[in-house]
């Protein structure tokens, strides 16, 4: 997976193939962002980058002011070096079987003990045998144990010869303050909804409406995306839709609270997860972009629930102006409340009410 084929990310990238172009990489990096951006894909690009052999050799990263050279606005910077990931070192780096490439991960209690750490840094003692360069990856480096972090540290204050360390973590905080001064923190963001849905199409076989519906609400994470997959998204669609269905034409508290109790409820005697409420939140507020995008006369391919565009155009006129404005706002002070643990039933009462 080299550089060239991250998703987002278009800036780290131009600055890792930059230094690793000039050989001026930093022997220690922390790749630091949210979960499931892709900070562990950038570390594999960058280890493919490190010891392919027939690198892709080219001109400065940085964005050229030549007339005919400069990028195109919201175009990636070029890249003066990337892997090939065709050789025979960037396909044993993508399989995980290159001697010299080490990926440590947390173990079944999402923790890393010092024997794994110690076992790593004796690996280091050597020279590289199969590439140019050593690479010790470290994935959720917050899951690593104190004893461990306390081991790592005399390595990352002088890497062995031809070692690079990378840790990502999507919790930089948890880290002991001398592993991270020890390390050149680079800070990723999240993805746009469209990033995610393109990584949905490419890699994970989705169909371009539902990997649309899926990123709206993953929140610029492909592994919240993900995750999602793993619910009956249809029936939480189904829900947040009823909920603006009847908040758009009941006035009465009662019947507004009859619809918060259908939300709530997953089955006779049963409230649904609270993760399950939340998604049911985000589609609302997804949903109501929509009808913004609707009243404001924009393309149906824009939307982000095109699945249910029918019955969100027959609603668009009782959700447009400052009704519009409030729902968004009571749909997000709900969510906040939610991720605070507030009850369930509680805040659905409320927004219910607010809608």
């Amino acid at each position: 997976m080299p550089f060239r084929t991250l998703v987002g990310h278009h800036r780290i990238s131009a600055l890792l193939s930059r230094a690793i172009a000039r050989e001026t990489l930093p022997p220690t990096l922390l790749f630091a962002g949210p979960s499931g951006i892709g900070k562990w894909r950038a570390a594999l690009a960058t280890a493919e980058a490190l010891n392919c052999v027939e690198p892709l050799v080219g001109g400065e990263s940085e964005p050229s002011d030549e007339p005919g050279l400069a990028a195109a606005p919201g175009a990636p910077p070029r890249l003066c070096y990337d892997a090939c990931g065709a050789c025979r070192a960037c396909d044993r780096i993508a399989r995980g079987v290159h001697v010299d490439v080490v990926a440590v991960e947390p173990d079944e209690k999402a923790s890393i003990k010092i024997d794994v750490v110690r076992d790593v840094l004796s690996r280091t003692a050597y020279r590289p045998f199969e590439g140019r360069r050593r690479v010790v990856l470290i994935r959720e480096a917050d899951a690593l144990e104190r004893p461990a972090q306390n081991a790592l540290l005399k390595s990352l204050e002088e890497p062995p010869p031809a070692t690079v360390f990378i840790l990502t973590t999507a919790v930089p905080g948890s880290l002991l303050a001398t592993v991270r001064s020890r390390s050149m923190t680079l800070r990723f963001g999240r993805l746009t909804s469209a990033e995610v849905a393109a990584v949905l199409t490419r890699d994970h076989e989705q169909g371009e409406a539902e990997a649309r519906a899926m990123a709206a609400l993953a929140d610029g994470s492909v592994g919240q995306a993900l995750a999602l997959g793993a619910t009956d998204l249809a029936t939480l669609r189904e829900t947040a839709l009823l909920l603006l269905q009847e908040t758009a034409r009941q006035s009465d508290v009662q019947a507004r609270l009859q619809v918060a109790a259908a939300v709530v409820g997953g089955g006779p005697k049963k409230e649904r997860p609270r993760t399950d409420l939340a998604v049911i939140l985000r589609l609302t507020s997804s949903m109501l972009r929509d009808m913004e995008a609707l009243n404001s006369g924009a393309d149906l391919r824009v939307l982000a629930n095109p699945i249910v565009a029918d019955e969100l155009g027959a609603l668009a006129g009782f959700f447009a102006g400052d009704r519009a404005r409030d729902a968004f706002g009571a749909v997000d002070r709900a969510l906040f409340a939610l991720e605070r643990n507030a009850g369930t039933k509680v805040v659905t009462e409320w927004l219910a009410t607010q809608l």
